[in-house]
């Protein structure tokens, strides 16, 4: 479902789209329809209760699509229904921010939190140099356009490569504990190494060592 722009227009294509008009959608929900005129011209802009109101009755597939739409155009970004296909596509567009620390959410203009964004943009695109991801930057530069090309080449290859050993990564965004359990599962992998190390000689090969405790088909 896209967005119209505004709250009131979206209500009013909901609206129409059942069909109902302003008089039965206000008898519905206890309200007149000189305000829902109000709340469809943008006059007003209804609260939570009301939204949900309006949002039973024009969603009758009780898909909680509208009621998220509803609540974006209203600039509730906090009370999205998460287990939803709304919320779903949201995150797949790349317009959701979603702190990592905590989880606050919210809706910007363009993708920019969709890493496909940055290499099939039409504007020119920045880099710092940093020595390590949180580090200190050394230089920004421009990144040429065949740059870009090989970098998104080499990014398709290598997330290809963690997906063939993790499929489960292709639910991600259906399912957030998903990358819980991935997080987790590496963690797990990195402290099986560490209690490994104590067992290593100083002579074994190290390359044999790591495709020891990385390689799954290798473990016992």
């Amino acid at each position: 479902m896209k967005q119209d722009g505004t709250l009131g227009s979206a209500i009013r294509k909901a609206r129409k789209s059942y069909p109902l008009t302003l008089e039965e959608l206000g008898e519905e929900i206890g309200v007149t329809h000189a305000f829902l005129s109000r709340v469809e011209n943008n006059k007003v802009i209804p609260n939570e209760e009301l939204l949900s109101k309006i949002a039973n009755v024009l969603d009758y597939n009780d898909s909680q699509d509208y009621l998220n739409e509803f609540r974006i155009l209203a600039g509730n970004y906090k009370n999205i229904e998460e287990n939803t296909s709304f919320f779903n596509d949201l995150k797949s567009s790349g317009r959701l921010e979603i702190n990592k620390f905590s989880n606050e959410k919210e809706i910007v203009d363009k993708p920019y939190y969709k890493l496909n964004y940055l290499f099939e943009s039409e504007n020119k695109v920045f880099y710092d140099i940093k020595t390590s991801i949180f580090g200190e930057k050394i230089a920004t530069v421009e990144l040429p356009h065949d740059v870009l090309q090989q970098l998104y080449k080499t990014i398709n290859i290598e997330i290809i490569k963690i997906i063939k050993t993790n499929p489960s990564l292709l639910n991600s965004i259906g399912d957030p504990e998903v990358i819980e359990k991935y997080q987790n599962e590496r963690a797990e992998k990195r402290i099986e190494f560490i209690e490994n190390m104590k067992y290593l000689n100083v002579t074994d090969s190290i390359e044999d060592f790591m495709r020891e405790i990385y390689d799954d088909e290798n473990l016992t």
